[in-house]
């Protein structure tokens, strides 16, 4: 194939075949073939979007936006994306608090252990009854 929308309508077969990565190669080719080819660049933001590669996706559509400001769809999934990306960011955070939760109750019952340490030391020095 050497024309931009043939590599687009296989690109548009992968991602309906739930074979992503093989969509987003398939819209890198009718990019290359024409690089203002905005269905392929969005489409290859959706690609992305599915893989969780939101940053990626997000380049795709400002590329989208670049070439075409009026691309309703390319702001729409912009804007999806951001979300997606921001939801990432609470999630990692929700993480490190959950790790952060863990590491501080570990800590509780080593400082726990320590006092019983501490109290027996004490009962068997005599300083406490």
């Amino acid at each position: 194939m050497d024309d931009a929308n043939s590599w687009y309508k296989q690109g548009n077969d992968m991602m309906m075949q739930e074979k992503n990565e093989d969509a987003i190669v398939a819209y890198d080719k009718a990019i290359e073939l024409d690089p203002t080819y905005t269905s392929a660049w969005n489409n290859k933001g959706i690609a992305m979007f599915r893989l969780k590669r939101y940053e990626d996706a997000i380049a795709c559509y400002d590329k989208t936006i670049e070439i075409n400001p009026n691309h309703a769809n390319a702001w729409y999934n912009k804007a999806k994306a951001l979300r997606g990306l921001g939801q990432s960011y609470l999630d990692k955070a929700n993480e490190d608090r959950v790790t952060a939760a863990k590491i501080i109750n570990q800590s509780l019952a080593i400082f726990e252990s320590a006092e019983k340490c501490y109290v027996q030391g004490d009962i068997l020095s005599g300083e406490k009854k």
